[in-house]
């Protein structure tokens, strides 16, 4: 059928659609309700999904890499980056949403912090998406 490295990809690749799904869902997480403690309930089973889907993909990526035996290039170590970043966001978004957890304005917060901390990971992987199909394209140079 086909080797070990497209398999990979095709995981990889899924996972990544995934992971924009579990995004979503989890910024329309904080309009659900106006209670924050349920808020922060839902937004904790959120992070655990993200977290081991964001993990799922940065290993699905090192197994192709290792497959491919490909040396390390400026585009994988922009992935490793956006894979650390993508966890930091996630664990600022809900340490936001967990401090705003004690104020009276608290779902005004936790939307609002969503929305943002969501836009930058969607952003990320948006912009890797791009920038690798644009090398695919030879529209850049691959290094």
């Amino acid at each position: 059928m086909f080797g070990e490295f497209d398999e990979m990809i095709i995981y990889h690749a899924v996972l990544l659609k995934a992971m924009l799904g579990v995004l979503v869902v989890g910024m329309i997480i904080p309009f659900l309700t106006s209670e924050c403690s349920k808020t922060i309930k839902r937004m904790r089973i959120y992070m655990f999904v993200s977290h081991g889907l964001i993990t799922m993909i940065g290993f699905t990526g090192l197994i192709a890499f290792v497959f491919a035996k490909m040396d390390l290039s400026i585009d994988i170590i922009m992935m490793i980056v956006a894979f650390f970043v993508m966890i930091m966001v996630e664990v600022l978004k809900y340490k936001k949403i967990l401090k705003a957890g004690n104020r009276e304005d608290c779902a005004k917060k936790a939307k609002t912090s969503a929305i943002i901390f969501t836009l930058i990971n969607i952003a990320i992987i948006a912009g890797l998406v791009v920038y690798k199909i644009m090398e695919a394209k030879s529209a850049i140079s691959a290094t």
